[in-house]
């Protein structure tokens, strides 16, 4: 159910499957949502800016319901140990209905 897109500033070195294993991480602790709905998808991007610094990332979140301060926690805890701190994660949280939200093949309401 909840969809993650990561863009994070590829100069910061950062592999994309790590960035994705932590935001999958934020959403099922974060979120507490289970594993077979979690969908993240990561960007490598040329540049990723917060208060005009580099070295950043940006988090959407589309999700049916959730706690979005938990999925920050658990996403800024989780991007701490590879160097990036809170200061320079941005993230969105879009509450969506069954009806915006497909899975195998069809909406889920």
């Amino acid at each position: 159910m909840p969809a993650v897109t990561l863009l994070i500033d590829k100069s910061l070195g950062l592999d994309a499957a790590m960035c994705a294993q932590v935001a999958h991480e934020a959403v099922k602790n974060g979120i507490g949502k289970p594993d077979q709905y979690i969908t993240v998808a990561v960007t490598l991007a040329d540049c990723v800016t917060v208060g005009g610094k580099p070295q950043s990332v940006l988090a959407h979140v589309d999700s049916i319901g959730g706690s979005f301060s938990g999925f920050v926690r658990a996403l800024c805890e989780g991007f701490a140990p590879m160097g990036v701190q809170a200061a320079n994660i941005t993230a969105t949280f879009r509450s969506v209905t069954t009806k915006e939200f497909a899975m195998n093949g069809a909406p889920l309401g």
